[in-house]
Parts: C-alpha cells; sequence; structure tokens
C-alpha cells in the first residue's frame, strides 16, 4: 500500500508543478501584454534595434553552406555512423 501511497503523492505533486509552470508563464505573458500596451512606440523601436543588430548572425547562420568536397566527407562519416559528430566539429569550425 505504501508504494501505491508514493505514486499517487507523486502524480498529485506533478499535476501541481505543471499549474504552477502554466500560471508563472501566463501571468509573464500578461505583464508582457500590459507593458507593450502602456508604450508601444518603445517596445516596437526596440523590436526594429535588436532585429538589425541580430540580421547579420541570423544571416551568416541561415545562409552557411557546405563546399562539394565538405559535403562527400559529411557522407563518409554518416556512412560510417559518424556523422553526427563530424556534424557538430563542422558547425564549431564554422561558427
Amino acid at each position: 500500500m505504501g508504494i501505491l501511497a508514493a505514486e499517487a503523492s507523486r502524480l498529485v505533486s506533478d499535476g501541481l508543478l505543471v499549474s504552477l509552470l502554466v500560471l508563472a508563464v501566463l501571468l509573464g505573458v500578461g505583464s508582457a501584454a500590459f507593458l507593450v500596451m502602456r508604450s508601444p512606440s518603445f517596445w516596437s523601436d526596440l523590436a526594429k534595434e535588436i532585429a538589425s543588430k541580430a540580421w547579420p548572425q541570423i544571416k551568416q547562420v541561415l545562409t552557411k553552406r557546405m563546399t562539394p568536397e565538405e559535403e562527400a566527407e559529411m557522407r563518409r562519416e554518416q556512412r560510417a555512423g559518424r556523422g553526427d559528430e563530424w556534424l557538430r566539429k563542422w558547425h564549431r569550425r564554422k561558427g
């Protein structure tokens, strides 16, 4: 009977944890909405500034390509079962 009680207690505490997390997220979203409604021009200007500063980095990540030689090497490594490791090293090298 003790195992059943422990399992029931765990389920109740997990449900409580999820409920608290959902409540925290909703509170955060509500607070953010309040701040945006209070001064929308500030937040739109801030978003534009952040986007303009971040765009070069985002563009670099999105347009990163492999040379044909690198792609052939990656395919060989994938066939050998080491593709994920090779790809991680390639991203570190190119990043």
